[in-house]
C-alpha cells in the first residue's frame, strides 16, 4: 500500500487545516477531545484518523463516517495527526498529516480534504509484503493463480490451511513468524509433508502427528508433494493472495468506535530474537499486564500511558495476573512468577524437560493456577495450599493444550489445537471429556476459547476448507455445537473467543476485531488501525476489549503494543483496566483464603514424572503410539520405559548465550525439525534422532536406514564434520540422502551448532529464555 500511495503523492490536493479549541463538554475530567470535518470521501473508501502522541508513545485511531470523525478521552500532549485509508481496503488514498497540540478539558477541531481516490491491488493476510526493508515485494495475484485448482490444492486445504496463514506458502522467502518459509525442492517438501503427518508433534514421543495421516493417503501425499513442488519450489517468485473483497462494515458501529494502542519499544539491537506481544491482564489498580515473548513483562497504566519493563527473566506467552497479592506468572520454563515490588522471579521447571514449558496460565476460584503445555500435550495446576506443581498427559489423540479457561463450576478447559475440538478436565476425578466441534474431514487448528455467563463453551478455527474461519458454540450439558462460518470474511484466522458482559462473542482475526451478536445472530467487523494479524482479547468489566497486535511491532516500526478497542467512545466511565467480578478471566474474586508464599527469587524444581504417567502410557499403547514414560518404583509393567543413560565423558562446553541459543533455534526450526528429534530417547522422524550426535560415528544410530555413502563414512560427528554437513551435506558425503536444505550463512551455521550441542549433549545448559522461545516459536 505504501508504494501505490507514494506514487499518488503529487496527484494530492491541496490540503485544508482549520483548528479551534471550545469548550469540553463531555468526557473524563483531565482528557481533552479531538474531532474533525473530512471531505472529498466516499462510501467504498473507508478513512481513518491516526493521532499519534508524540510524548507518551500512545496513539488513538477513530473512523470516518459520514464525513466526520472525534476521540474522546484523549491524553493531552502533542499529536502528529494523520489520515489515511482504513486497512482491508481496495480504494486508498495518499495519507496526509499534521501537528496538534490536545489540552486537558477542551476540544481540538482538525480538518481534512480529499480530492483524488483510487483503486490498488491490495492483498489479504495480517502480515505486510510490501515496502518492508530487507525482503521483496510480494507480487498480488489471484487465488486461483497461485494457488491452481485441482486435486493438489483440495488435498492442501485439507491438511495444510489449518496452521498455515494463506501467504506463508506462496511468499518464498524465509521471514520472522509466520511471514514466510525457507525455499523447499522437491526432497524438503517430501521431508516437510512427512513430518506433518508421519512425526509425532514436536517430535514428542506418545504424541500422535500434528494432523491425522487419514487424511492423506499414500496416493494423496505423492498428489500433494507435486502440487507443492510445482507451484513452490525454491525458485518461485514470491507471491501474496489478492484481496477481491470488502467485508460489510457497520457504519454506525464503526462511528462510535475507537481504538486506542499503549506503545512499548525496546532498544534497537537489543534482542537478538524478535520479541512479539501474546496476552494481556489486568491487576486491582487498573493496570495492564502485557507478556512480551523473549524480551520481558511490561506494565502500562492506561490512564497517563507510563509504562514499565521487568527485564533479566525473559518474556512470556501466556500471563495471568494474581489478583490478592499482584504478582504476576507467566511463561518460560514451566512458569515463572514475578513480584512488581521487588522485581523477584521464581522460575518453576519440571527438572529438565523443556517441552514441559506452559503456553497459557488462568486462575480458579480455589487460587490455583492451571497451565497449558502445548509442547508435552499436558495440562499442569499450581497449588497454592501446597506450593507444589504437577501436571497430567491429556489422553486425546492431537490434544496439544493451547488457551485455557476456567468456566463457572472450576472446571478446566483447553483448546486441543490439532484435532479439531476442546477438552474438559474436571480437578476433583481428574477425568479428562473430549468435545468434538469441527464436523469436516480436514485438519483443524483451535487456539483460543471462552466461555459466556450461561456457561456456553465458545472456540474459533483458525482456518479450514476454503480459508473459511468458524465460530462455535458448545453447550457442555448437552454436547450440542452450533456453527457460524465468517463467510463474509475470508482468510479471518480467527484466534480467539472471548464473551463480554452482554454476551457478545469478540474474535480476534488477521486485520479485524469481530463481534458476534447472539441476539441478532449477526457479525459486526472492526478494521484494526493497522494491518497485523490479532492475538487474544481480555475484556474489561466495561467491555473495553483489550488484544495485541502480533505482527505490527516487527513491521510497522515499534515495539511491543497493548491495544483496546472501546465499542462506544462515549461510554468510557475510566481508562483503567479491571476484571469484572462474574467474569472466568477473574475467578480469583472468589477466593478467601491464605495467600501464596512470597517470591523469592529462585529456580524451583517439580517432578517431570506426569501424575497420570502409567495411565498414559497404557492408553497411547491401546491407541498405536510410542509412549516412554520415567521410571519409578511404583510403574506399572506395562510402561515402556526410558532409563537415565550415563554422562558420556569429555571436556566441558562453555556456556552459550541465550542470544545465540535463540539464533540457533529459529535455524533448527526453519531447516532441521522437519526431519530431526532432539530429546532423549526421541523417536527417528524421516531423519535420525540426534540425541549424542557429538562425538558419536556417523551412520551409526539403531533402528535407522542411512544411505549407504554415510553408513560406510566412517568418521566421527564432531563441530567441525557437522558444521561441514550442515553447510553442504552433498558436497560433503556425495550419495547422501539427506534432503538438500544447506545453512550457507556462517552466523548462524555457528549459532545452530552451539544450540545442537547444548540440545543434544546430556547437559544442563539450556537457559529459560531459550527453552522459552523454542515453545513460543511453535504458535
Amino acid at each position: 500500500m505504501r508504494k501505490q500511495y507514494a506514487s499518488g503523492l503529487s496527484l494530492l490536493a491541496a490540503l485544508l487545516v482549520l483548528a479551534s479549541s471550545s469548550a469540553f463538554s463531555a468526557g473524563l475530567k483531565g482528557y481533552g477531545e479531538l474531532h474533525g470535518d473530512v471531505g472529498g470521501t466516499r462510501e467504498d473508501a473507508l478513512a481513518v484518523v491516526y493521532a499519534y502522541n508524540t510524548e507518551r508513545d500512545l496513539a488513538y485511531t477513530v473512523f470516518v463516517v459520514d464525513g466526520k470523525y472525534r476521540a474522546t478521552n484523549v491524553i493531552p500532549g502533542a499529536y502528529e495527526i494523520t489520515l489515511r485509508p482504513a486497512v482491508g481496503q481496495m480504494n486508498g488514498f495518499a495519507p496526509q498529516s499534521l501537528k496538534r497540540l490536545v489540552k486537558a478539558d477542551s476540544s481540538t477541531k482538525a480538518d481534512f480534504v480529499l480530492r483524488r481516490i483510487e483503486s490498488f491491488s491490495n492483498y489479504v493476510g495480517g502480515l505486510a509484503y510490501s515496502g518492508i526493508p530487507g525482503y521483496p515485494d510480494g507480487k498480488v495475484l489471484p487465488y486461483d493463480e497461485i494457488f491452481p485448482p485441482g486435486p493438489g490444492r483440495e488435498i492442501l486445504e485439507r491438511t495444510c490451511n489449518a496452521c498455515h496463514s494463506i501467504n506463508f506458502l506462496p511468499y518464498n522467502v524465509s521471514r520472522d513468524y509466520s511471514g514466510g518459509r525457507p525455499p523447499k525442492d522437491r526432497n524438503a517438501w517430501i521431508a516437510t509433508v512427512n513430518r506433518m503427518h508421519k512425526v509425532p508433534g514436536f517430535g514428542r514421543p506418545g504424541r500422535a502427528p500434528i494432523f491425522d495421516p487419514a487424511l492423506l493417503p499414500p496416493k494423496d501425499s505423492e498428489i500433494l508433494i507435486e502440487y507443492l513442488s510445482a507451484n513452490f519450489g525454491p525458485e518461485s517468485e514470491p507471491r501474496v493472495v489478492q484481496l477481491d473483497s470488502v467485508p460489510p462494515l457497520d457504519k454506525s458501529a464503526l462511528a462510535k468506535a475507537m481504538f486506542v494502542e499503549y506503545i512499548y519499544r525496546e532498544t534497537k539491537g537489543k534482542y537478538d530474537v524478535w520479541p512479539w506481544p501474546h496476552q494481556i491482564d489486568f491487576d486491582t489498580d487498573g493496570n495492564v499486564w502485557l507478556a512480551y515473548t523473549g524480551c520481558c513483562i511490561v506494565r502500562f497504566d492506561p490512564r497517563t500511558g507510563a509504562s514499565k519493563a521487568f527485564e533479566g527473566h525473559g518474556g512470556g506467552h501466556g500471563i495471568a495476573v494474581d489478583q490478592t497479592d499482584g504478582t504476576v506468572w507467566y511463561s518460560g520454563d514451566a512458569v515463572r512468577r514475578l513480584d512488581p515490588k521487588t522485581g523477584l522471579v521464581d522460575q518453576w521447571k519440571f527438572e529438565n524437560d523443556p517441552a514441559l514449558a506452559s503456553n497459557t496460565q488462568i486462575f480458579d476460584s480455589k487460587g490455583d493456577l492451571w497451565m497449558s503445555l502445548l509442547s508435552a500435550g499436558g495440562l499442569a495446576k499450581w497449588d497454592r495450599k501446597t506450593d507444589t506443581l504437577t501436571w497430567w498427559e491429556v489422553p486425546v489423540i492431537r490434544s496439544r493444550p493451547y488457551g485455557i479457561i476456567v468456566d463457572h463450576s472450576d472446571k478446566v478447559w483447553f483448546a486441543d489445537y490439532h484435532n479439531g475440538g476442546i477438552t474438559r478436565f474436571d480437578p476433583v476425578t481428574e477425568k479428562f471429556n473430549h468435545f468434538n466441534l469441527v464436523r469436516e474431514a480436514a485438519a483443524s487448528s483451535i487456539r483460543r476459547l471462552g466461555v459466556d455467563s450461561k456457561n456456553m463453551i465458545w472456540a474459533g478455527t483458525w482456518a479450514s476448507l476454503k480459508y473459511i474461519a468458524k465460530l462455535y458454540r458448545l453447550n457442555p450439558e448437552t454436547g450440542e455445537v452450533i456453527e457460524k462460518p465468517l463467510t463474509d470474511l475470508p482468510y479471518a484466522t480467527t484466534y480467539n473467543a472471548e464473551a463480554d458482559s452482554k454476551d457478545n462473542i469478540w474474535l480476534a482475526n488477521d486485520n479485524y476485531l469481530s463481534m458476534y451478536d447472539q441476539r441478532s445472530d449477526r457479525f459486526t467487523h472492526f478494521p484494526l488501525p493497522v494491518r497485523s494479524d490479532s492475538l487474544k482479547t481480555t475484556i474489561t468489566r466495561d467491555d473495553g476489549v483489550w488484544f495485541i497486535y502480533r505482527n505490527a511491532g516487527k513491521y510497522a516500526g515499534y515495539g511491543g503494543s497493548a491495544v483496546v478497542l472501546y465499542p462506544d467512545k462515549d461510554r468510557i466511565t475510566t481508562l483503567a483496566a479491571y476484571h469484572a467480578r462474574t467474569s472466568p478471566g477473574y475467578r480469583l474474586s472468589n477466593y478467601k483464603g491464605s495467600p501464596a508464599p512470597p517470591v523469592q527469587g529462585v529456580v524451583r524444581t517439580a517432578p517431570a514424572r506426569s501424575r497420570n504417567a502409567d495411565e498414559y502410557a497404557n492408553w497411547a499403547r491401546d491407541n498405536g503410539l510410542l509412549v516412554q514414560v520415567q521410571a519409578n518404583s511404583e510403574r506399572s509393567p506395562e510402561a515402556q520405559v526410558v532409563r537415565p543413560q550415563p554422562k558420556l565423558e569429555g571436556p566441558a562446553v562453555a556456556p552459550v548465550d541465550t542470544a545465540t541459543l535463540a539464533v540457533g533455534l529459529a535455524v533448527f526450526n526453519s531447516n532441521c525439525i522437519a526431519c530431526h528429534t532432539l530429546a532423549k530417547g526421541g523417536a527417528h522422524g524421516v531423519g535420525p534422532n540426534l540425541w549424542n550426535i557429538f562425538g558419536s560415528r556417523a551412520g551409526n544410530k539403531p533402528n535407522f536406514a542411512y544411505s549407504p555413502a554415510l553408513e560406510n563414512s566412517g568418521f566421527t560427528w564432531t563441530a567441525d564434520s557437522i558444521g561441514r554437513w550442515i553447510a553442504g551435506p552433498d558436497e560433503f558425503v556425495p550419495g547422501s540422502i539427506m534432503a538438500s536444505v544447506p545453512v550457507e550463512n556462517e552466523a548462524e551455521r555457528k549459532a545452530l551448532l552451539a544450540f545442537l550441542r547444548v540440545r543434544t549433549d546430556g547437559g544442563d545448559q539450556v537457559r529459560g529464555a531459550a527453552q522459552e522461545t523454542d515453545s513460543s516459536q511453535r504458535e
